[in-house]
């Protein structure tokens, strides 16, 4: 399989413990969350752990899932400290179960689906947040050989079919992340600051 044959030979294929370019992603990605704080989280596509561990500081509850045995094992090694997080081999979509979530963060995975299990994906998330719960997505924005979709069809396809409000996009040169909440409001009008 293409990501068990990845990470047999690196337990950090994408370098996301080593380069400053997938910190800053990790740092911004986090700041554009709209809460400190979340009860129930789900990280698709988790990897090694490297955003997971920054997301159990602010969760009650984390939910990290890999398609990757290898990734799974290395995530779970970095998060044991953390009594609240739990990590599990899931394919998506087939291996998506609908719950309710409060936060579900998407980090460049969705262009590894083909363009039907998008769809089925998108249909099982469309179920999956609570009512003041948030999606956020970001994709690498260059080619990835080898596979059907790439960054801007992905979050095209979320823009289209989610019934989600969308909060925010940030378009860096070489990624890109939009965010959705079940919420209408502006983080300044839920706090009620003008």
């Amino acid at each position: 399989m293409y990501f068990e044959d990845l990470y047999r030979h690196n337990s950090d294929p994408w370098g996301y413990d080593s380069h400053w370019y997938e910190a800053r992603k990790r740092q911004i990605c986090l700041a554009l969350l709209t809460r400190p704080r979340y009860p129930k989280v789900l990280e698709v596509g988790c990897s090694n752990g490297h955003l997971s561990i920054h997301l159990a500081q602010r969760a009650e509850q984390l939910l990290c899932i890999d398609v990757s045995e290898c990734a799974v094992q290395l995530a779970s090694e970095r998060l044991q400290k953390f009594e609240h997080v739990v990590v599990e081999n899931r394919k998506i979509p087939e291996d998506y179960s609908i719950q309710k979530f409060d936060l579900i963060l998407i980090s460049e995975m969705a262009y590894y689906l083909s363009a039907n299990e998008l769809h089925q994906f998108i249909e099982k998330l469309k179920h999956s947040l609570n009512d003041d719960g948030e999606i956020l997505c970001c994709h690498w924005r260059h080619e990835i050989q080898d596979f059907e979709l790439n960054a801007e069809q992905v979050h095209q396809s979320f823009q289209q079919h989610f019934p989600f409000h969308h909060y925010l996009s940030l378009n860096d040169p070489d990624f890109m992340i939009d965010l959705w909440t079940a919420n209408t409001s502006s983080l300044a009008q839920q706090e009620k600051l003008r």
